[in-house]
């Protein structure tokens, strides 16, 4: 499993796409909101700026004023830092305030971005489109919200346990119970000659199982988008693209827009770059188009949808692409943890920045893709709309929607805070106390109650402490909340904080166990969690055999569980897995940098993987993916490969193990040699979870 550092750099980048909005609370830059008023150098009289301020709280009116504060914003040298290609178009009350681009599209020719012209991948931006090309098809009755899906699949049963189906309607607000998938890195196709698959075929190929009851829980699900696409094709007769072609972006005159990289689109592209400043190959997608994410647009295209939406649907000619119905049900939160912390509408969700929204309603919609970051937000009372894209993968949206907020709508209204609220003590709030998993890629966040009012929240990138402001509401030192959700016997089951996309579910003490794991085994705590995150599939009722050697393959499948890592259909890169129960697993990981095989072709999936090969799995994700930071001070005693050195000492200091690692005289026995056994890769994947300490 040994491979250059270099070989793998791309793919990490597919892998930190894919994680990045699921495991990570941004680190966000802040703007200061006089950062216009100051940008002349000049100081202005307090009356002038205090008159200024109170002009301003109802929003961008003027065009010179809006520009002027952009162009400050945009000149600054650490937003300059964060993409070199940015293009942003801003409408109110039917007119364009502004659209203008900013840097240059490649740094080889150092062509200006032009608003008009310059195309970005909008990446999940996409959505809004989808969900409105979905709404017109509710419009006319040829869809209902609460159709159960199964009603468009050609006869395809959805495993699904539960009694009450997946609806439409559950689709469009990312509440199916689907098991989380992401895609793999031959999602994204860089050689011309690779034929991309269907639409049908990446659907029914890895269609996700239903694990949760529908309709229960909030996680951002791209599969159910790409779903809601084929449901389109399918009631419309006409393939996706074409569908959104003909009846939204022709209409509303989006030339620049497709969901298809054409030629002509294509070759007027921003260019995009890695950390190391090299251009990111062009590339394409498969299927060749995404319903959640494939929109390629300008600037000036996405002002033109944006006018129509915030104007009942109505573009200024009289086109109707929404009725004022559909508008509203886009703009309306359907989903919410708690009322003052919402999750989704049809199409949009909560804001980037919920802290800085000013108490106005803010409707938003992000998107990340290899190269491309986007946002779109608008604020519909004052039927006011921002869209921003750039290329490089930044929070620069973050800076900006903070900034702009700041600038136009600061009320002094403080945020989440409940008149006459008193906290509980911190026996009462003990029953926040547990681990919680995040539904999209499990990591673990850990809740204490450590005073009056107060909790502590850790998790795999922070340790914060939060103040009670409500019932289930909590903020933390910077403002930004935390919400939980209890159920109908007042028993708290979800949580959601730094991670917008996706609750995170209390764990439950699984109550029993497997009749060779005694309440007292060492391993049984690591065991009886994973069990509970459905990671075990292991049959209860049968002995769980924790010495047994766990195979290669084996290893890669629960490994790939654990990530939401889904099977790859993609051609073996191996010629000895094509027998292998695991050969999915083992390709879709080859995809993802994960693993590299035992050269010759090879990768020997039916022999015990020894316990340095499964560190280096795991430092290669959390490492490459900058989850965790390497850590090279543990002191090894002789015997670990010198290829797995890094990995193995970062794998002490990060304690992915359980009792079975021992330290004597200063020097660590990670046993890299043994094969990893049953129990030991329960404590190996468990301790992955947990918040770094």
């Amino acid at each position: 499993m040994n491979e250059n550092k270099k070989g793998i750099r791309r793919r990490y980048r597919i892998l930190a796409a894919v994680l990045a909005l699921s495991i990570t609370g941004e680190a966000y830059a802040q703007i200061l909101p006089s950062s216009y008023a100051h940008a002349s150098g000049n100081q202005p009289a307090a009356g002038t700026v205090a008159a200024v301020k109170a002009a301003l709280t109802n929003g961008p009116q003027d065009a010179k004023e809006l520009e002027a504060f952009l162009d400050s914003f945009f000149t600054q040298d650490a937003v300059k830092q964060k993409a070199g290609a940015v293009a942003i178009s801003v409408v109110r009350d039917g007119k364009v305030l502004v659209s203008k681009g900013y840097g240059v599209a490649d740094q080889t020719s150092k062509a200006p971005v032009d608003d008009s012209q310059t195309i970005f991948r909008v990446a999940s931006v996409s959505k809004v489109f989808t969900v409105a090309a979905a709404m017109q098809l509710v419009e006319q009755g040829k869809i209902s919200l609460q159709d159960n899906v199964e009603k468009y699949l050609d006869g395809y049963k959805i495993k699904n346990p539960f009694g009450k189906p997946v609806t439409v309607e559950q689709l469009l607000t990312h509440t199916t119970g689907f098991e989380s998938t992401q895609p793999s890195d031959a999602s994204y196709v860089f050689d011309p000659s690779v034929n991309p698959v269907s639409l049908k075929d990446s659907i029914f190929d890895a269609f996700p199982s239903v694990i949760r009851e529908p309709g229960s829980s909030y996680m951002y699900d791209n599969f159910a988008t790409r779903l809601l696409g084929y449901i389109i094709q399918q009631v419309s007769g006409e393939s996706f693209g074409s569908y959104i072609e003909e009846h939204i972006t022709k209409p509303l005159g989006m030339t620049s827009s497709s969901f298809t990289l054409k030629t002509d689109l294509a070759e007027r592209m921003a260019t995009s770059y890695d950390p190391g400043n090299n251009a990111i190959p062009s590339y394409d997608l498969s299927p060749r188009e995404w319903p959640e994410g494939s929109m390629i647009s300008t600037a000036s295209d996405m002002a033109l949808f944006m006018k129509a939406f915030l104007n009942g649907g109505r573009s200024a000619d009289g086109k109707v692409i929404l009725s004022p119905e559909s508008v509203k049900a886009m703009s309306t939160y359907h989903v919410s943890i708690h009322p003052e912390f919402p999750d989704m509408t049809y199409g949009f969700e909560s804001p980037i920045e919920p802290s800085q929204t000013h108490s106005e309603q803010v409707i938003s919609k992000g998107g990340d893709i290899i190269g491309f970051s986007s946002l779109l937000w608008m604020l519909p009372d004052r039927k006011t709309g921002v869209f921003l894209t750039y290329n490089a993968n930044s929070d620069l949206r973050n800076d900006l929607f903070t900034a702009f907020m700041d600038h136009y709508y600061d009320n002094g209204k403080k945020p989440y805070e409940q008149a006459g609220f008193k906290p509980q003590s911190k026996a009462e709030l003990a029953k926040f106390e547990g681990l919680y998993s995040d539904l999209r890629v499990k990591f673990l966040t850990k809740v204490e109650a450590t005073g009056d009012g107060t909790l502590t929240v850790s998790d795999v990138s922070s340790r914060n402490q939060l103040k009670q402001v409500g019932e289930l509401l909590f903020v933390d030192e910077a403002g930004k909340p935390l919400a939980f959700k209890k159920d109908t016997n007042g028993r708290i089951t979800d949580l959601k904080y730094l991670n917008l996309f996706s609750y995170a579910v209390k764990l439950q003490e699984v109550q029993g166990s497997y009749p060779d794991i005694a309440a007292d085994h060492p391993y049984a705590s690591y065991i009886s969690a994973l069990k509970s995150l459905a990671i075990l599939k292991d049959d209860p009722a049968k002995p769980f055999e924790p010495q047994k050697s766990i195979t290669r393959g084996a290893f890669v499948h629960a490994f790939n569980a654990l990530w939401g890592i889904q099977p790859s259909a993609n051609p073996s890169s191996f010629t000895d897995i094509d027998n292998s129960e695991y050969r999915g697993d083992i390709q879709a990981a080859h995809e993802s940098g994960l693993l590299m095989g035992m050269g010759d072709g090879l990768f020997e999936p039916e022999r015990p993987i020894r316990r340095e090969e499964a560190a280096l799995v795991a430092f290669r994700l959390l490492a490459g993916n900058e989850i965790r930071l390497p850590v090279t001070t543990a002191i090894l005693v002789p015997g670990t490969s010198d290829w797995a050195v890094e990995a193995v000492s970062s794998a002490v200091s990060w304690k992915l193990h359980g009792p079975e690692v021992t330290q004597s005289n200063g020097k660590v026995d990670f046993g890299s040699q043994r094969d990893l056994n049953k129990q030991e890769l329960a404590a190996f994947l468990f301790t992955m979870l947990l918040p770094a300490e």
